[in-house]
């Protein structure tokens, strides 16, 4: 028999607080799981010796292929101002020249692709060639959101699919496929088409077919470096794959930076000194010292424009 001083707390009220106290920190939790997530993941600074600045310009070889000597610029050739493109494959003394050696790459690329089991099965009919060059122009032409990607709920879901948006589940499957398939020379493929980005608008017709504008790679470098949706995409990347694509959007921005061409005024020193902390910690990359030597190249020039 209860006392009589005592309040009785109906039953049903005790189990819908503990119902109400349940789901909040369940809402909570998940706050905190999703910032964590999207969140850039930076691990503990490395303090490593300053790399060299060895051979940045090195022409990428593939197996069976050979080297082409480069034609290294020297620090003091280079205005003070001018936007770093290292690690790219070499310059030589005639551009035409370089137009044919960076060309001859690519289509020997695609035709390697072409003989690969995991393209045949696809059966694409025109070649690997001109189907990526669909789907490279196809992106280009739908960019993310860069700028005011916080501003709705909306705009940072949009963000977080929009590679699944623009391209079809196939072609997805494709990206993935060739990443897993040729992951070993990534580094090569990745210089050679960034190379051919520089070029290309001065290069004769060649019947490439790969458009790669800097204003539109500069929204999808923007996308990787600086949005919610750009940054978990790579965070679930392995991390070959998520190093390289952030060194070369810090490239395309340092290229949009001297073009004057950074309309959503992006700050490149994150980015920068994100790559400082993260590349001296990992095994994934073969050429880190030379990555790592051009970032410090950024970074000095970067300092000496705009401070720490």
């Amino acid at each position: 028999m209860p006392e009589p001083n005592k309040r009785i707390i109906p039953q049903r009220k005790v189990l819908a607080i503990a119902i109400l106290g349940v789901l909040i920190l369940t809402g909570l939790l998940g706050v905190i799981l999703w910032k964590f997530a999207l969140a850039p993941q930076e691990p503990a600074v490395i303090k490593a010796p300053r790399p060299a600045i060895i051979d940045r310009y090195a022409v990428p070889t593939y197996p069976g292929q050979e080297p082409v000597a480069p034609a290294p610029l020297l620090d003091q050739d280079r205005p003070p101002n001018a936007a770093i493109t290292a690690l790219v494959p070499g310059i030589p003394p005639d551009p035409e020249d370089e137009c044919a050696i960076i060309s001859r790459q690519i289509k020997d690329f695609f035709t390697r692709l072409d003989q690969r089991d995991y393209i045949q099965k696809r059966r694409i009919v025109d070649g690997s060639k001109a189907y990526f060059g669909m789907l490279i122009d196809r992106l280009l032409a739908n960019p993310p959101v860069v700028s005011g990607e916080t501003a709705d709920l909306l705009t940072i879901l949009n963000n977080s699919v929009h590679l699944y948006r623009v391209l079809q589940r196939d072609d997805l499957l494709l990206f993935k496929d060739v990443l897993i398939n040729e992951m070993a020379d990534l580094e090569n493929i990745m210089a050679l088409f960034y190379r051919w980005s520089l070029i290309a608008a001065d290069c004769p017709d060649v019947g490439i077919n790969i458009h790669l504008p800097l204003p539109a790679m500069y929204e999808y470098a923007g996308f990787f470096l600086n949005t919610l949706g750009g940054r978990s995409y790579l965070f679930r990347r392995a991390t070959r794959v998520r190093l390289l694509v952030k060194y070369y959007s810090v490239l395309i921005l340092d290229q949009v930076n001297e073009a004057k061409l950074n309309h959503h005024g992006l700050d490149i020193r994150p980015a920068i000194n994100s790559l400082l902390n993260e590349m001296p910690g990992t095994k994934a990359l073969q050429k880190r010292d030379q990555y790592l030597a051009v970032l410090i190249e950024l970074q000095d020039k970067y300092r000496r424009l705009y401070g720490p």
